[in-house]
């Protein structure tokens, strides 16, 4: 029996307006799914490490499915890279394979199933929003290579017109050198279109936000994580390569799935309020 007297007799669970509170999503076994952050979290420097590690123990717990999921998207995509008009279709469905990736990770570190057919969960869930992302992607693509082509194109015109022939020399290493100033400013670029789309498929399939929102939140996370994204840009960089080199080339069956896995890992660690590397 309750006592009266007590202080919490009165206290109710129930809303002002009668309704039940909106509690957490919860696991099957009642456990709190992660939840998004309002603003993404400041990680530190060793950050970057941490999302390969922690991508390494997803992968190791089920090894044999996650290499067959990788594979399968590596021989996919690199069949339809090879086919004409097929190479360029192929780049705006590229983050509905990855955001499958990140619900088959989602999956397995909240204890349930793995399956491979995790791969195409996101072709049937969130096809719409993933396909405006890729085709924002593309976009984007085209306009940070706009500088490498007026530098290209404008070599090519000298060649045509006979300008390099009266001084070759010259014009060959201002050629160069354009090339090579649009090829650097490509690049720079292309570094806060990947902060705008890291953290999207993520963000899309497992919260439900909209492309433009979610590359807006990918591209805020970029910034407060500039120092742990460039070390794991070194680690990918430099010493994965060297992984692969001394394995003879079989590392790269263990460095593709890891490399996806991230994905997972570091949207866990920004964005929710379960970062992984606490556990």
């Amino acid at each position: 029996m309750s006592n009266p007297s007590s202080p919490y007799a009165n206290v109710s669970l129930q809303k002002s307006d009668g309704q039940p509170p909106v509690l957490p999503p919860t696991d099957e076994y009642g456990s709190a799914l992660p939840q998004l952050l309002t603003s993404p979290r400041k990680c530190d420097a060793a950050a970057g490490m941490s999302w390969i590690i922690k991508a390494f123990g997803l992968f190791k717990n089920q090894p044999l499915l996650w290499f067959g999921i990788s594979v399968t998207f590596l021989v996919i995509v690199g069949i339809a890279s090879s086919v004409p008009l097929l190479n360029v279709l192929i780049i705006p469905t590229i983050f509905m394979f990855i955001a499958g990736i990140i619900k088959g990770a989602a999956a397995q570190s909240q204890g349930t199933e793995l399956r491979f057919d995790h791969l195409f969960s996101a072709f049937k869930s969130h096809w719409q929003p993933l396909l405006i992302l890729g085709l924002l992607y593309l976009v984007g693509i085209i306009i940070a290579l706009i500088p490498l082509f007026i530098a290209m194109g404008s070599m090519m015109f000298s060649m045509m017109s006979g300008d390099m022939g009266n001084n070759y020399g010259a014009m060959n290493d201002i050629s160069l050198g354009g090339i090579f100033f649009g090829y650097l400013l490509t690049m720079l670029l292309m570094i806060p279109l990947y902060m705008a789309l890291w953290f999207a498929p993520a963000l899309i399939v497992l919260h439900n936000l909209e492309p433009i929102a979610a590359m807006k939140k990918s591209f805020e996370a970029g910034k407060v994580n500039i120092i742990p994204i460039l070390v794991y840009g070194l680690v990918c960089s430099l010493l994965l390569p060297i992984l692969i080199i001394l394995t003879l080339g079989l590392g790269a069956f263990l460095v593709l799935p890891v490399m996806l896995l991230t994905y997972y890992t570091s949207y866990r660690d920004v964005w929710t309020d379960q970062p992984l590397s606490a556990l």
